[in-house]
């Protein structure tokens, strides 16, 4: 009878290792899902990070390449700007020192006239 005790305890116990190795093996199951639906949202973010990393890259080429066409404009407008005023320096000099005498000579000329008219 003593062995039939010691069996069914055997029994009893064997049965509670079997369920807890069934809930390990179910929870270290989950456990492993979890870890491939993280390993994939890793590989996600990191595909979305890259994509906008390489947007970034073109945007900033972009502006880049803008702001060198704005430099290059700016710098042709400069040279066409000293460029004319250098053909025209001495016309432009000469034809604003002719108007200037000019109107120096119609204001004394119109200060020697009387005031009322």
């Amino acid at each position: 009878m003593e062995h039939n005790e010691d069996l069914a305890r055997l029994e009893l116990y064997v049965e509670k290792l079997i369920d807890s190795h069934n809930q390990l093996k179910n929870k270290n199951s989950e456990m492993y899902d979890q870890l491939q639906a993280k390993q994939q949202e890793i590989t996600d973010l990191q595909e979305m990070v890259k994509n906008l990393q390489d947007d970034r890259s073109v945007m900033h080429n972009r502006v880049s390449g803008l702001l060198d066409r704005i430099d290059e404009w700016e710098k042709a407008f400069d040279q066409e700007e000293q460029k004319k005023m250098s053909e025209s320096g001495d016309k432009k000099t000469k034809a604003l020192s002719k108007k200037s005498s000019s109107l120096f000579n119609v204001a004394s000329e119109q200060s020697s006239e009387p005031a009322l008219r």
